[in-house]
């Protein structure tokens, strides 16, 4: 013959399915964790620049400028990007991979006027040497120690179709004979203002 379940028994096992029942009905309106959206890993605000969201990349990559909501000239992945990358560099650093940035931007929007713009769109490369490799002649520390240019690049024409209007720009520069900046105006190639990095 069975005993039968004792009040205490019966108490404990009451309170096991209200616990239960409370927990279900606690995480009824949350949505399982796999279907909510990544936490975004970089700050608002880096260096007392506000980034702009990171952008839908199917919306980002249906056209080939894409993105841009704070019409910066930088397509808002690279921006985001850029500071993420070099946020712990020297701000020399992110200012010329920016300025690499609205750089390809035109050619996306330009490739057809490549001799035109070629200066525009070398300018970075230049900038950067200088900061690089030159300052010393000039008795000025080196500020940047790795080509900046070549990874936003990378970055930047990230579809074929963006690839695709990069080689278009290229090709309609090929067998061209173009002058090299004299070291001496290397530093006029930046495009944002270099005299708070004369005292470093």
């Amino acid at each position: 013959m069975r005993n039968k379940p004792t009040f205490k028994t019966l108490a404990l096992i009451s309170l096991a399915l209200m616990t239960l029942i409370g927990c279900d009905s606690k995480s009824a309106g949350t949505p399982p964790a796999h279907d909510q959206p990544p936490a975004d890993p970089l700050p608002a605000v880096i260096h007392g620049h506000r980034l702009p969201p990171e952008p839908d990349p199917k919306v980002n990559n249906a056209t080939l400028l894409g993105v841009d909501v704070n019409h910066n000239g930088v397509r808002d992945d690279v921006e985001r990007w850029i500071y993420a990358t070099y946020k712990d560099k020297h701000p020399i650093y992110i200012d010329i991979a920016m300025q690499a940035g609205r750089a390809y931007k035109l050619v996306l929007e330009h490739p057809e006027r490549a001799k035109e713009i070629r200066e525009r769109v070398n300018a970075p490369y230049f900038c950067g040497s200088y900061y690089m490799d030159y300052v010393k002649f000039f008795h000025k520390p080196v500020l940047v120690h790795k080509r900046i240019d070549v990874p936003v690049k990378s970055k930047y024409f990230n579809t074929k179709a963006r690839k695709d209007i990069y080689w278009q720009y290229d090709r309609l520069l090929s067998g061209g004979s173009y002058p090299l900046p004299k070291i001496r105006e290397m530093k006029k190639q930046c495009d944002f203002d270099t005299s708070k990095y004369d005292k470093d």
